[in-house]
């Protein structure tokens, strides 16, 4: 359920982005379309790597979730080098571990790990990474996520 309502945010999102742009907003939108040169010209010229996106009022997300949950990786690897924070989480507690886990990112989960991301951090639900992983039957990620929740 949650994932549908997260969807449905984004989409909601989309809509409203097209009216004003801020610098915030210009990297929001070049995360979702996965454009990774304009995130990192963005990210060069000082747009804040672990700024709160607010995809409906009072539902806050990070740069570094959006991208790892949709398999950004070039984008994932520019926004922890400009310093996104890897264990940042959302309101729900999900991070971008969790998003990537979820739905079975390999590079990406094998990326925030080495980034020193914190398999053992759970959300709302009290799930962690692995649980997901499970979950969503990501056997590759299960076996990359086993040993860092013992």
């Amino acid at each position: 359920m949650r994932k549908l309502f997260l969807t449905l945010l984004v989409s909601l999102t989309l809509v409203s982005i097209a009216s004003a742009q801020t610098p915030a907003k210009d990297l929001y939108t070049a995360v979702l379309k996965n454009k990774s040169a304009e995130v990192e010209a963005l990210l060069t010229s000082g747009a804040d790597a672990n700024a709160s996106v607010e995809m409906v009022p009072g539902f806050p997300t990070t740069y570094l979730i959006i991208a790892a949950g949709q398999n950004h990786l070039d984008i994932v690897k520019s926004l922890l080098q400009h310093k996104a924070s890897v264990n940042k989480a959302d309101n729900f507690r999900n991070t971008p571990l969790m998003a990537a886990a979820a739905k079975g990112h390999v590079q990406v989960v094998q990326l925030l790990l080495a980034s020193g991301a914190d398999a053992k951090m759970q959300d709302d639900d009290g799930k962690n990474a692995l649980a997901l992983a499970k979950e969503g039957n990501h056997a590759a990620v299960v076996a990359l996520l086993e040993p860092k929740t013992k």
